[in-house]
């Protein structure tokens, strides 16, 4: 019985389509030609959307021109296709504007087939709050493809199936609201970048309570500014099928948390190539109700802990896990070909809107060829580990980059045995090969061969500085296998006078760096460098931005300096610390905020 429902539903939703190739072809335009019913050309087009859809019947497409529609939609039993003929200038904006309906929608369709390309949705209260839905799909299967989404509480919502691809959510409390009660529904969610931004309690990027629905969520990028710890990427509980394949998640409190409801029999969840990084608490839960789950091929980079289970088994192998201080398993023993290693992402810095990120793999990542034999890549070859692997990634050139820059360069004079120590953090990649120590009179020195005066794989060197007046400046590089060399993040500087006193100074510019350990648990150390003497405040905020107190306030010197915080008396959370620096003169001349997160 329930095969001849899914055969039903099936071709009355083709019959649909098929009705929209005979259906009419109907324009809107701001700024066309007199308008006059049907609207069947671009001279006679409609100057108002509503009301070129209150004249519609099912079946018919509607072309919409370039320009900013100042109202709100709502459509009621009429299957439509709506064109707009560019996505960027192509504008619905009902901002400061109630919906016509129940849900204060910016667009809203009941009882229908809807196809929504080329458009952006935008909605916002008039003193700039978000709020309200974008589009709200009722008791309909919505097709959305090349549109934005922005600005609006709950961007999207589908209760009865639909197709979301290449769109862009932005500005959102909620990404996609999913209220879906049929087991025969399905959701295809792709290539789409859905990026939260609002500061409310519980937001994230999908959401499906109810727990019914089949789901594909393949090759989308899901991001959350500020990163906040009440915050799921995926949140998804359903007892049908569920695949989220090649998917990168930054920045939320639990990238995905799949569930399952009591009732009927469950179906398989699969977790498959995905890259979860910056998550505070883990990459992924797995609820009590979840019977069946399998998770492989991921990557867990820099996140709090690494996979939660509620207790019950899965088939969980071929993952990698870095930089994470908690737990990487919880209730559940390690793969037995999971490993632990930097990935070697070509770009691994915030992922953002427009962002310079890149979280491909560098030639000779440990994570190529690491995964699942019987996963296969693009090309046929053995899958890759994290979103770019697999048979929904892609194939690509890999990079043969240099080392990222040493870290924590410093440098100590020893009298008794005139020797300069030099210590450094050690490198993290896989094909990393040794160390290069440079050597000059003159600063800010172009380093080249002839300057070299060590090669080393350990962090510390030592160098003999005779007695009597000396200056000199010191760097140091990584080399890679291929002899890649990092360029060298920081200059120190040793100055013995003839009276055998010393003075160690370093060549930074401005920066601030990010907190170490972090994850922390109760203390972390905030280091930062000073091109020139100056006025420093380093200031602890909520992540709502209220200011918790002043960690320093006073003069500091040119050069690095780094403080120690304890936080055993705040609760768990992200908090964010900012440097603030003031010149000579009461002159602002640096600025940089940064967060960081404690884990009790």
């Amino acid at each position: 019985m329930l095969k001849l429902i899914k055969i039903f539903l099936i071709c009355i939703f083709f019959l649909s389509i098929t009705t929209n190739l005979i259906g009419e072809t109907r324009y809107v335009s701001k700024t066309g030609g007199v308008p006059t019913p049907p609207y069947t050309s671009w001279a006679t087009a409609c100057d108002s959307m509503q009301k070129c859809f209150d004249y519609c019947v099912t079946g018919d497409t509607v072309y919409v021109d370039r320009g900013i529609y100042r109202e709100t939609i709502y459509i009621l039993d009429k299957d439509l296709t709506i064109i707009g003929v560019d996505t960027d200038e192509c504008i619905i904006d009902g901002t400061g504007i109630e919906g016509l309906h129940n849900y204060w929608a910016l667009f809203e369709v009941n009882n229908l087939i809807i196809v929504l390309k080329n458009l952006t949705f935008k909605k916002k209260d008039l003193d700039g709050n978000i709020y309200d839905y974008g589009v709200c799909a009722i008791n309909s299967f919505c097709c959305i493809e090349n549109c934005i989404i922005d600005s609006t509480h709950h961007s999207l919502y589908m209760d009865n199936g639909g197709r979301i691809g290449n769109v862009i959510i932005k500005n959102a409390h909620l990404g996609i609201r999913i209220y879906s009660t049929s087991d025969l529904s399905t959701y295809s969610i792709g290539n789409c970048i859905i990026q939260i931004s609002s500061r409310d309690s519980f937001p994230g990027g999908l959401d499906n309570a109810p727990g019914g629905g089949n789901f594909n969520i393949n090759n989308n990028i899901f991001i959350f500014k500020p990163i906040l710890n009440t915050a799921f990427g995926l949140s998804i509980r359903s007892n049908q099928k569920v695949k989220i394949n090649n998917n990168i998640f930054y920045g939320f409190r639990t990238s995905i948390l799949a569930a399952a409801q009591q009732g009927t029999e469950r179906d398989t969840t699969y977790i498959i190539n995905n890259t979860f990084t910056n998550s505070y608490s883990y990459g992924i839960e797995t609820g009590n109700m979840v019977k069946h789950y399998i998770i492989k091929n991921n990557i867990f980079a820099n996140t709090g802990n690494g996979i939660y289970s509620y207790g019950n088994p899965g088939d969980v192998d071929y993952n990698m896990m870095y930089n994470i201080p908690g737990t990487l398993y919880h209730n559940l023993p390690a793969g037995a070909h999971d490993t632990i290693a930097d990935p070697m992402f070509v770009n691994d810095t915030a992922v953002v809107l427009g962002g310079t990120y890149n979280y491909r793999l560098q030639k000779f990542s440990p994570a190529i060829d690491r995964g699942d034999p019987n996963i296969l890549d693009v090309d046929g070859s053995r899958s890759d580990l994290g979103m770019f692997g697999g048979p929904f990634g892609e194939s690509y050139l890999y990079q043969n980059l240099a080392p990222k820059p040493v870290k924590g360069f410093n440098a100590v004079y020893q009298q008794d045995t005139n020797r300069v120590k030099l210590t450094w953090k050690p490198n993290t990649e896989s094909d990393f090969k040794q160390y290069y120590i440079y050597k000059d009179i003159t600063a800010n020195f172009t380093i080249d061969s002839t300057k070299r005066i060590g090669v080393l794989t350990d962090t510390l060197y030592y160098n003999i500085l005779t007695k009597g007046t000396q200056k000199v400046y010191y760097k140091v590089t990584a080399i890679d296998s291929t002899g890649n060399e990092s360029r060298p993040r920081t200059e120190v500087n040793v100055t013995i006078t003839e009276n055998e006193e010393t003075i160690i100074t370093e060549n930074y510019s401005y920066q601030l760096y990010q907190n170490y350990p972090n994850p922390f648990n109760p203390s972390t150390t905030i280091s930062y460098s000073l091109k020139d003497p100056g006025e420093v405040r380093i200031k602890l905020y909520t992540v709502t931005g209220e200011l918790i107190k002043t960690i320093i306030e006073g003069s500091k010197n040119k050069g690095y300096n780094e403080t120690k915080i304890d936080m055993s008396n705040y609760t768990s959370g992200i908090y964010l610390y900012r440097l603030e620096v003031t010149g000579a003169g009461k002159i602002p001349v640096f600025n940089d905020l940064k967060k960081m997160v404690f884990v009790k």
